[in-house]
């Protein structure tokens, strides 16, 4: 899939998108490409440095990987529910079972991506996502 234009009108994406992933190398491509398409970003390297910043609540979505030490990135989506937070979530993962996108759906999550992620569509998806927000 080619890749979307980087034409953003100013403004258009003023609500900040939140990436979180343990693996370095992983968020800050995904900070790169997102801020390449105009996006604000904020990286967050586990899902407890997420949910300690009070600036959470501003999101325009959350982008967040399955698989981290301590809590998983559904962890992450239970604990804004019980506070009352909501934030359109996209999980990503290397591996999605049956379980994990059971529970995916009965938390609420929008979409469900296996890595290596497609630039094109994570941009798409993305895009669709905040001018629904």
């Amino acid at each position: 899939m080619p890749l979307p234009s980087k034409h953003c009108p100013p403004g258009e994406f003023q609500k900040p998108i939140c990436v979180v992933d343990d693996d370095e190398s992983v968020a800050d491509s995904l900070q790169s490409l997102l801020e390449s398409f105009g996006f604000s970003v904020r990286s967050y390297r586990s899902g407890t440095e997420f949910l300690a910043d009070e600036r959470r609540r501003l999101a325009g979505c959350l982008l967040i990987d399955q698989h981290m030490p301590g809590l998983s990135g559904l962890d992450v989506v239970d604990n804004l529910q019980k506070e009352g937070v909501q934030i359109p979530t996209i999980l990503i993962s290397g591996r999605l079972d049956a379980s994990t996108k059971q529970r995916a759906t009965l938390l609420g999550v929008r979409e469900l991506l296996e890595k290596p992620v497609a630039a094109g569509r994570l941009i798409q998806l993305l895009r669709t996502t905040l001018a629904e927000a």
